[in-house]
């Protein structure tokens, strides 16, 4: 029984840039999971620059190792996408684009009074942008 199903790149007829833009996602995704996963603090206080000396510190950490482990497993899937199976390229890019979308959207609407702005914020705006570019670049090539 084969736990993978068949190497489907040959199926792909977009740009390989785009590509590209989805491993950037997938490597951000990776490296911002595994600092929440790994960090003691989750990356809290020493990245984002929190105070968790109060009731509910530690929950917050735990929470924060909690979506980082999902963060990792979703930049494992963008990566598994663009080595084995890039015929699945734009879907990706579209969720992925969302995915920013909708983090842009929650620190405009639930914003911090913090004198920095969340970590991977910015990230997040850049690749969105280059996430909807990329969309297009999947479209097949004109002959």
């Amino acid at each position: 029984m084969r736990f993978l199903p068949p190497l489907s790149n040959q199926q792909y007829h977009g740009r390989l840039w785009a590509c590209g833009a989805l491993a950037l996602v997938a490597l951000h995704a990776i490296g911002s999971g595994l600092v929440q996963v790994l960090l003691p603090d989750s990356g809290l206080i020493s990245l984002a620059g929190l105070s968790l000396a109060h009731d509910g510190g530690l929950q917050l950490i735990a929470l924060a190792a909690q979506a980082g482990a999902t963060q990792l497993i979703w930049g494992l899937t963008l990566a598994f996408i663009v080595l084995r199976h890039r015929n699945l390229t734009a879907l990706f890019l579209l969720l992925a684009a969302l995915e920013k979308l909708l983090i842009i959207l929650g620190g405009l609407l639930k914003p911090t009074n913090a004198a920095m702005a969340l970590p991977g914020s910015d990230a997040a705006l850049v690749l969105l942008v280059l996430c909807v570019l990329a969309i297009f670049g999947t479209r097949a090539k004109s002959a």
